[in-house]
């Protein structure tokens, strides 16, 4: 990635504390204004080598060379004590931007020209919608951000009030607010009176061979992160709870404590297996060799009761049934292309009686049924309607 250069195009600036090339939303966010010519920037911790991105902007990435997670913890909870105990916005604006290591960038981006603004991250947008000039700022509300975390007394204490404020404060300031599920939707309307576009996370059309599923065998997979909030261990219940045709494989990322938990869990059943996690550019095609993608988390906080995942597109694209629970946003893409099975209710025994159901007939059909829906549950489907909702039709 080189230095700007002088040239005419429109250009936009992507802002997020994940790499754009190898997170899968923003990602779309680059790929879309590349297709459309623009001068791409990216703002963040981290960047991969990408020929669509003219300039990396760097933030310092937060290091610590002793007790590293025991200095994070009481420098956020000294930065959350701060701002909690001073009423001042600009104040708080400060210590937020101090915590989040993005002090130091205001006079670069006021002298910045931008055509677009694209904030991924709730904590950038009071700098970013302070220096953006002529720019539409594009905010992309991934989650709930006031209930990120809601389960957590330490999140509800000392991190919400601020997440309420930062909403309430900015998000109607920005020209274009998506997010990614109608469930989210309805809340940012119902919570912060916010008019939101919904941009589903789907894949790439990608061209895989469509696998039969075997008489005698149900293979599954579940990939993605290994969040503890997520019950993956009630998918190895479920799995033992099922008979011998019933095979789960995993690729799992994240934490490794919680996935030597889960490997504990699995001992003495040969049926479920970790696998290797592969690189984002090889999920579809690693996933098409199975019969049934695997996504069950009890809504144990709203952002999980309207939860709409980017591994729930990447399975209908790879071509599998889908099984979950009845999330509702979820069951109404399963529901709508018949491509897959819902449970009744999130208990075990639910999905374990749902799952008994699955023949080798009924499975083919879902299958089949998921390869028809691939067609229009795509990127290059979803960005047309991305484009009129942010006037990017030309």
């Amino acid at each position: 990635m080189t230095e700007e250069k002088a040239d005419h195009r429109k250009s936009v600036l992507i802002s997020c504390f994940s790499d754009p090339s190898a997170d899968p939303r923003p990602s779309r966010m680059l790929r879309l204004f590349s297709e459309l010519n623009f001068a791409i920037d990216v703002m963040g911790y981290r960047c991969q080598e990408n020929p669509a991105i003219r300039q990396w902007i760097p933030l310092e990435v937060p290091k610590f060379s002793l007790f590293p997670r025991v200095f994070r913890y009481l420098r956020g909870l000294m930065a959350s004590l701060t701002i909690r105990a001073f009423p001042f916005n600009n104040f708080r604006n400060w210590m937020n931007d101090y915590r989040f290591k993005l002090t130091g960038f205001r006079r670069k981006l006021l002298a910045s020209n931008y055509d677009y603004l694209v904030v991924q991250d709730l904590q950038m947008l009071p700098l970013l919608l302070g220096c953006k000039n002529k720019a539409k700022v594009i905010f992309d509300a991934r989650e709930f951000y006031p209930k990120q975390n809601e389960e957590s007394l330490k999140f509800r204490l000392l991190e919400q009030p601020e997440r309420y404020r930062l909403c309430r404060q900015y998000l109607p300031a920005c020209d274009y607010v998506l997010t990614v599920s109608d469930g989210l939707a309805k809340l940012y309307e119902y919570e912060l009176g916010l008019d939101t576009k919904v941009f589903k996370s789907v894949p790439s059309s990608q061209s895989v061979l469509f696998v039969d599923p075997l008489p005698n065998e149900v293979r599954m997979v579940h990939h993605g992160a290994a969040n503890r909030n997520r019950g993956l261990e009630n998918m190895i219940e479920i799995v033992r709870s099922l008979d011998e045709r019933f095979t789960l494989d995993f690729y799992l990322v994240g934490s490794t404590s919680y996935i030597r938990k889960l490997k504990e869990k699995a001992l003495g059943c040969p049926r479920i297996r970790f696998r290797k996690p592969v690189e984002i550019t090889e999920i579809i095609q690693m996933l098409s060799a199975y019969d049934i993608g695997f996504f069950y988390v009890e809504p144990t906080t709203l952002n999980l009761k309207y939860c709409l995942p980017n591994k729930l597109f990447e399975f209908i694209q790879a071509r599998l049934a889908v099984v979950i629970g009845p999330s509702p946003d979820m069951a109404q893409v399963v529901d709508q292309y018949e491509c897959g099975f819902v449970g009744s209710g999130f208990s075990i025994e639910e999905m374990v009686s749902v799952m008994k159901t699955i023949t080798q007939s009924n499975l083919r059909k879902a299958k089949l049924n998921s390869e028809q829906a691939a067609k229009f549950l795509c990127f290059e489907q979803e960005k047309k309607s991305l484009m009129d909702a942010l006037g990017l039709n030309v």
